[in-house]
């Protein structure tokens, strides 16, 4: 357990800023005065922000505006949290991948990137949104956690219905079919959860039930697990380590690589649009709720008798087998049609739902 990767001195990080938001500005005003007349960059006002952000939060003043004593007494340092750096490699990754497939299925890059930027930001606060609302009573005590990301909390399945919202918006802004881009984004998704599980594990949130197999794993003293074991089951006050517990940010690593893999491989042999995002679906939809049930955070909310992960897993499981009924029936009618990938996306181009029937197209006449 490893909650901070790494601290950086915020004292010489307000320089840099400084330094580097006088060397853009700098920049900016030397262009226009060449005759280009660029419009001026917003990056020079976010390093100043920035910079002024750590007077108030790292210097020992705690002021927006620094004062005489700011710099004659040490800062606190910047930490760098586990999970945000698992966070942040996992979109990384995500984003590579993403590019990738989507040249492979006929999905220009700039419009790929632009859907993908949204869909993780609102994927981020849809993660929030759900914590939330699952532990609602706590953050009506203190509205002010909600903002506090960095004190952990959030949840997958919410980034994954905020991410899905916002795809359809985008894809229909865009007029790219939305099968057509859940194919692409799908493995992205089920390997980034895996590598931000690599973060739960650092950070030691989402831990298992107590067991006694040879590969259960114990946190050491003032983790959650070891709180939770102290207040319910009799761990001395002065133990150093939790009780050993199953290891579930590994079982769900081992989840998303090991479904990043199967999705790979329909990929490769898929019949029809929809069919790797069908795949996921259902993979995850079974797969998560069966590790839900050796989980004992008590951070997850209850719908009656099922964890908040383990209903939504089963009603998406449900959703999905829906979908890939309709989706076999489709391939059955035009097996052309369902093959969105074949077809290049462009602006102005028909959803799924605004292709046209079989019956509507010019039939191919049979050469003799």
């Amino acid at each position: 357990m490893r909650p901070i990767l790494l601290s950086i001195p915020s004292k010489p990080l307000f320089f840099v800023a400084l330094a580097l938001a006088a060397l853009l500005f700098g920049r900016d005003l030397l262009r226009r005065r060449q005759g280009n007349r660029p419009p001026l960059s917003a990056n020079p006002l976010i390093l100043v922000a920035a910079a002024l952000a750590l007077v108030r939060f790292r210097s020992p003043t705690a002021s927006f505006v620094p004062e005489a004593g700011t710099f004659s007494q040490p800062w606190l340092p910047v930490p760098i949290y586990s999970y945000g750096v698992m966070l942040g490699t996992s979109m990384i990754v995500g984003w590579f991948l993403a590019m990738r497939f989507a040249k492979q299925d006929g999905i220009k890059t700039e419009d790929a990137g632009a859907i993908y930027m949204w869909t993780a930001v609102w994927a981020i606060v849809g993660a929030r949104v759900l914590y939330v609302l699952t532990n609602l009573p706590t953050f009506a005590a203190d509205p002010i956690e909600i903002i506090k990301v960095n004190n952990g909390g959030l949840v997958a399945y919410g980034g994954m219905i905020g991410g899905f919202l916002c795809s359809v918006f985008e894809c229909r802004k865009r007029k790219i079919p939305l099968l057509q881009w859940a194919d692409v984004a799908a493995p992205s998704v089920v390997l980034g959860t895996g590598i931000t599980r690599v973060g739960c594990l650092l950070f030691g949130c989402d831990f298992g039930a107590r067991s006694e197999l040879p590969w259960a794993i114990r946190f050491p003293k003032g983790s959650p697990a070891w709180h939770r074991h102290v207040e319910l089951y009799g761990l001395a006050p002065d133990a150093v380590k939790s009780f050993p517990v199953h290891p579930t940010q590994v079982y769900e690593t081992l989840v998303g690589v090991g479904l990043f893999c199967l999705l790979m491989l329909l990929r490769r042999y898929r019949r029809f649009s929809g069919q790797v995002f069908v795949g996921w679906v259902l993979g995850y939809g079974i797969l998560r709720p069966l590790i839900e049930i050796l989980r004992d955070d008590d951070q997850r909310g209850n719908v009656g008798p099922l964890s908040t992960s383990q209903f939504i897993g089963i009603v998406s499981v449900l959703l999905a087998g829906a979908l890939l009924v309709q989706l076999i029936r489709r391939y059955r009618q035009d097996p052309e049609a369902t093959r969105l990938w074949l077809r290049p996306a462009t602006a102005g181009g028909p959803s799924v739902s605004q292709a046209p029937p079989a019956a509507a197209r010019p039939k191919r006449r049979k050469r003799r």
